[in-house]
């Protein structure tokens, strides 16, 4: 019997899709990019780093968007 295995999310459990992460995270870093920009229309100049503290900073933000700005912040 051959068992094939699925590469895993480097945040949780579930099968990774793109770029290491599951549907869900996957989703989120696309979100977290998306409104990257609108976040500089509003804010003028913002740095990526200045972005992600933000949102971790915030009550608002949600857990998996704020799981992928961990990994995030380690990549700056």
């Amino acid at each position: 019997m051959i068992v094939k295995s699925h590469a895993r999310c480097i945040l949780c459990v579930r099968n990774a899709i793109e770029e290491k992460y599951c549907k869900y995270h996957y989703d989120a870093l696309q979100s977290l990019k998306e409104h990257y920009e609108i976040w500089r229309s509003r804010y003028g100049e913002l740095s990526w780093y200045d972005y992600l503290m933000r949102l971790k900073k915030n009550n608002y933000t949600g857990k998996w968007v704020k799981e992928v700005i961990e990994v995030e912040l380690k990549k700056v």
